[in-house]
């Protein structure tokens, strides 16, 4: 659902105010975006959208907040301020899903020495 471009709709969301709401309106005013948080009504869950049309009529996903808006914390705070402020760039993305790769295989390795080392003392009879 993130990222997907959507037509606003009377009957399929409904847009939330709040405290929520007022921290991402001084957010939306200070990049000059406009942003939003809707319940999407058939799925019963929470995003932060930003409209992409001054008419208000289409949008995007945001972040996904999940079926409570009690998932908004700090750390989600945090991470929004991330995504709309300071961006991962292709080369940023490219490098985590590298690191990452690389973390896995080396786990896996690891795992397999240790597996080896364990069979050995099998075999010994310890």
């Amino acid at each position: 659902m993130l990222g997907m471009c959507s037509v606003y709709k009377i009957k399929e969301h409904s847009l939330i105010g709040g405290e929520i709401g007022a921290y991402i309106k001084r957010i939306a005013k200070e990049t000059g975006r406009d942003f939003a948080v809707v319940r999407y009504n058939k799925l019963e869950v929470f995003c932060i959208i930003e409209f992409l049309s001054p008419r208000r009529d289409v949008f995007i996903d945001v972040m996904n907040l999940g079926k409570s808006l009690a998932n908004f914390d700090y750390h989600k705070g945090c991470e929004f301020r991330q995504r709309v402020f300071k961006p991962l760039t292709c080369n940023e993305t490219s490098r985590v899903l590298a690191e990452n790769e690389s973390s896995y295989l080396h786990e896996r390795q690891d795992d397999n020495e240790a597996e080896g080392e364990r069979l050995e003392r099998v075999a010994m009879g310890e």
